[in-house]
C-alpha cells in the first residue's frame, strides 16, 4: 500500500467500510449432505452460518439454546421437533443479546428446514430452504445450489469450460435439486451470462444415491482489501436549463491480469461525505470493460425527481483500473455534454504542487466555472489565484472542503468580463491533502461544456 493510499484510508472512509471486511473470508463453497429420505415423519431443522463478518452464534428455539457456538461456514446437524410454529433467535455465542435474527418458523411434518444466516452482520437475514422426501435413481445424485456471498453478482454454476447446470442464481437465492450421474466433477462459478470465473470448484465428489446442497459463502474480496482509490470529479442526474436533463455514463476498464473488484461511492456536492453511500461490489475480468449508463440511476437508484450533482469515488483491489465519464443531455436534436476522465489517487494534486487551468472565458458567448474535489477523508483548504491573459493577478482566495467534499464555483471571471485566455492556479497547503480541479467553459447559447484539465 503506497503512502497516498494510507493517507486516504486514514480519513474515516475505510472505517465506514471496515465492518464488511473483518477476518479474511474469501469466496468459498461448502457442501451439506441433505438426506431428505432420512426424515422419519417429523420436522427437522438445521442452521448454516453464512454471514462472513458475524461472530460465532448460538441459536435459541422457544427460549432453549439448541445450537451452540456455530461459526462461519459451519453447518449443524438436524434437530427433529414436532410440527408447529417456533420462535427462533440468533445471538452471539455465549450471550443472550443482541438478537441479530429473530423469526417465527412454521414447520410442517415430514419436511427438512435449512435456516441460513446470510448477508453482512449489519443486515443479516435468514433464508430457509426446504426438502421433503425422495431421492435420486440408482447411480445418480441430487444436488442444488444456494448463493450466499453478499458481494458476488448473480452467478452461473457450470462444468469447467462446459455447460451451465444452474443459471443466473442471485444472492440469497437457491435452486431446485438437479439429478446428475454420480462422479467427480470440476465445476466453476461464473458471473452470470459470461465465461468470467469467480470461483473454481475442482474435484467435487458426488456419491451414488446422495443428496447435496452447495453453498457459495464468503466475499469476492474483503472490502478492506479495496485500497486503491479512483475518482470521477463530476457526476449528475439533474435538471438543467431550457428543459435539459443531465445524466452521467461511466466506463470502467480492468487493465490488470486478474479479476478486479470495486465499489462506487457517491459524493454529493457541498456535503461532508465522511460516510459516503456505497454501491454493491462488482467484479470485472482481466481486460474487460463495463459501461454504467446513467450511473446514478443504475447503481444508486437516484430517481427522476431528485436533482443529484456531485462526484464519484471508486475503491478497488486493482491498481490498474481505467475510468472515463460523460455527463450529457439528450434532446431531440442529439446529445451534448462534458467528457471527464477518471483519476487514480496518485494523479491528484498533492500538497505543495501548483497546477494551472487555462482557457477561462467570460463574455457574451461563453461563461466559465471551476470544479474542485477533496480526494481525502479529512478536511482541507484549497487556494487559487486568478489571472488575466496579460499575467495580472486579479485575486487570491481560498475555500475549505469537508472530507471527500466537492464544490463548483460558477462564472469565476464574471467581475472581469469580457475576458478570454484567462487562467487560474490552484494548490493546497494542508498537510497531506490531495485534490482534483478542472475548468468548464460553457457556450451561453447551448450550455454545451468543454472540460479543461489542470497542467
Amino acid at each position: 500500500m503506497n503512502a497516498m493510499t494510507r493517507y486516504l484510508l486514514a480519513g474515516g472512509l475505510a472505517l465506514g467500510l471496515a465492518t464488511a471486511a473483518g477476518a479474511s473470508t474469501p469466496l468459498n463453497a461448502i457442501i451439506s449432505v441433505d438426506d431428505p429420505a432420512g426424515n422419519m415423519g417429523g420436522a427437522r431443522v438445521r442452521v448454516v452460518h453464512a454471514s462472513p463478518d458475524a461472530p460465532a452464534v448460538d441459536v435459541w428455539v422457544e427460549g432453549t439454546r439448541v445450537f451452540e457456538d456455530v461459526d462461519f461456514e459451519e453447518i449443524t446437524d438436524f434437530v427433529e421437533v414436532p410440527a408447529g410454529t417456533y420462535n427462533v433467535q440468533v445471538v452471539p455465542a455465549g450471550a443472550t443479546e443482541p438478537v441479530v435474527i429473530e423469526a417465527d418458523l412454521s414447520l410442517m411434518a415430514a419436511t427438512d428446514y435449512t435456516v441460513i444466516a446470510t448477508d453482512l452482520l449489519a443486515s443479516i437475514t435468514p433464508v430457509v430452504l426446504t426438502a421433503s422426501g425422495g431421492g435420486p435413481a440408482a447411480g445418480n445424485v441430487w444436488v442444488r445450489f444456494f448463493h450466499g456471498s453478499p458481494d458476488a453478482p448473480a452467478v452461473d454454476i457450470a462444468v469447467t469450460g462446459g455447460p451451465v447446470l444452474f443459471g443466473n442464481v442471485a444472492f440469497q437465492s437457491g435452486t431446485d435439486y438437479l439429478e446428475v450421474p454420480a462422479g467427480t466433477y470440476d465445476l466453476e462459478a461464473r458471473v452470470a451470462g459470461t465465461m468470467n470465473v469467480a470461483l473454481a470448484l475442482p474435484g467435487i465428489e458426488l456419491q451414488d444415491g446422495m443428496v447435496y446442497t452447495a453453498y457459495a459463502t464468503g466475499l469476492v474480496a474483503d472490502i478492506g482489501a479495496l485500497d486503491n482509490f479512483y475518482f470521477v470529479p463530476a457526476a449528475a442526474r439533474s435538471a438543467g436549463a431550457q428543459g435539459s436533463f443531465f445524466r452521467t455514463d461511466v466506463d470502467v476498464q480492468n487493465g490488470d491480469s486478474g479479476t478486479a473488484h470495486y465499489q462506487f461511492l457517491w459524493l454529493p456536492r457541498d456535503t461532508d461525505n465522511s460516510s459516503p453511500l456505497a454501491s454493491e461490489q462488482y467484479a470485472l475480468g482481466a481486460g474487460m470493460a463495463m459501461r454504467y449508463q446513467d450511473v446514478l440511476g443504475e447503481v444508486f437508484g437516484v430517481g427522476d425527481g431528485t436533482n443529484a450533482v456531485g462526484a464519484l469515488a471508486i475503491v478497488s483491489d486493482s491498481s490498474d483500473l481505467k475510468l472515463f465519464s460523460r455527463t450529457y443531455n439528450v434532446s431531440a436534436e442529439g446529445t451534448f455534454g462534458q467528457a471527464i476522465p477518471g483519476f487514480a489517487a496518485n494523479d491528484l494534486i498533492m500538497e505543495g504542487e501548483r497546477k494551472r487551468i487555462l482557457f477561462f472565458t467570460e463574455n457574451a458567448g461563453f461563461r466559465s466555472n471551476i470544479g474542485v474535489l477533496n480526494g481525502t477523508g479529512t478536511p482541507m483548504t484549497i487556494t487559487w489565484a486568478r489571472y488575466l491573459a496579460d499575467g495580472t493577478m486579479v485575486e487570491q482566495a481560498s475555500a475549505d472542503l469537508p472530507p471527500w467534499g466537492n464544490v463548483q464555483l460558477n462564472r469565476v471571471f464574471a467581475g472581469e468580463a469580457p475576458v478570454e485566455a484567462a487562467y487560474i492556479d490552484v494548490w493546497t497547503e494542508t498537510p497531506g491533502a490531495a485534490f482534483m480541479a478542472y475548468g468548464s467553459v460553457l457556450d451561453n447559447q447551448t450550455s454545451d461544456p468543454t472540460t479543461v484539465l489542470p497542467q
